[in-house]
């Protein structure tokens, strides 16, 4: 049986980020950093045995998770202009 994720496959990213979103949504989870995010990425590649891609692999470099981030505003936003901290948008709170 192959495996649900394909960590090669060059949508995994925007895979993973989704399932950590809908993780941390249904746990709760109101706002998270950045780099807790990113970290929790990078521990996904590890925990499947695969490389971690090079997009998310240097916790100086935020960028792309920035722009995964940004990708989902329908669902996830930053509560201030740094972009370093996010919130979940319930009960309307997306203005």
């Amino acid at each position: 049986m192959p495996p649900l994720l394909d960590a090669d496959d060059p949508n995994s990213l925007d895979i993973v980020c989704d399932v950590i979103l809908v993780d941390w949504y249904n746990a709760g989870i109101d706002t998270f950093d950045i780099r807790d995010f990113r970290e929790e990425m990078e521990l996904h590649y590890q925990e499947m045995g695969r490389p971690v891609p090079a997009e998310i692999a240097d916790p100086q470099k935020l960028v792309p998770t920035l722009r995964l981030l940004q990708a989902r505003m329908h669902i996830v936003k930053p509560t201030r202009i740094t972009g370093i901290e996010w919130q979940f948008v319930r009960n309307g709170n997306g203005d």
